[in-house]
């Protein structure tokens, strides 16, 4: 007896595949690392910074990308579903970070840049759900 072939209805419901889902969660557990090791040196290289608060956007963006690989590596039913367990995740990992850099030497613990973190998580989250919507539109 053979197994059932999955009809392509199926496989256009969930985004990514499931491998993709896979490699998220590994990208997504190297940046978590990444962020950690350099959450751990005392003083980080940083380019003179033209404008008060850029180093926001340095973290927006970085957990933007966070937020978005949460997001892939939960899995989206075409653009159904919440983006809530993706930002929880990684809005708790920006407070994990944030302690563990009050316990650096020279570093420490910014409420707002745990904001701007959890700001780009949600970004993040919601741009891979937006692109699941619109695959799943596309397949309609």
């Amino acid at each position: 007896m053979s197994s059932p072939a999955i009809s392509p209805d199926l496989e256009r419901r969930s985004w990514p595949a499931p491998g993709w889902r896979v490699l998220s969660a590994l990208a997504l557990l190297g940046a978590m690392s990444g962020l950690y090791l350099l959450s751990a040196q005392s003083r980080l290289p940083q380019p003179e910074l033209p404008l008060a608060g850029l180093d926001k956007l340095q973290h927006a963006l970085a957990y933007a990308l966070l937020g978005a690989a949460a997001q892939a590596a939960c899995g989206v039913r075409r653009g159904e579903g919440s983006i809530l367990p993706a930002v929880i995740l990684v809005a708790v990992y920006a407070v994990f970070d944030e302690l563990h850099q009050a316990r650096v030497p020279g570093r420490d613990a910014s409420a707002f840049d745990a904001l701007a973190d959890f700001g780009g998580a949600v970004l993040g989250a919601v741009w891979v759900r937006w692109l699941a919507a619109r695959r799943g539109s596309r397949g309609k």
